[in-house]
């Protein structure tokens, strides 16, 4: 029987958050994935399950992007837009030019870069 990306997402969900043996679980996932020959949907299923499982938990994945390297950890910016639980990632993206580009739970955006601000002048 064929399963639906969004059904193993939901599944996977369920898995991590009620189970207290995750590894051997996932594992079992993974192996019920492969008995299926699902394997190619396993990018489109973690994707689903990464956003389904930050909803379940009220928890965010914040995406702090720069144009160089940068230590956010005890910056007043992360530190007011961070609770505990909460994912952060730093990229560095040199078309930024300078700033700093905020992504939050790849649905808002707060964009205060130079490449930005050149964008709205031309």
């Amino acid at each position: 029987m064929k399963y639906k990306s969004r059904d193993y997402a939901n599944a996977l969900v369920e898995i991590m958050l009620k189970e207290k043996d995750n590894a051997k679980m996932v594992a079992g996932f993974l192996e019920f994935v492969k008995n299926n020959r699902d394997e190619k949907k396993l990018r489109e299923i973690l994707k689903l399950a990464e956003k389904l499982y930050f909803k379940k938990t009220g928890n965010k994945k914040i995406i702090l992007e720069t144009a160089r390297p940068f230590n956010f950890k005890n910056s007043d910016l992360v530190n007011s837009l961070v609770k505990k639980g909460d994912v952060v990632l730093e990229k560095n993206n040199k078309e930024l030019i300078a700033g700093v580009r905020i992504v939050v739970d790849e649905e808002r955006q707060l964009d205060f870069s130079l490449f930005k601000k050149l964008q709205e002048l031309v």
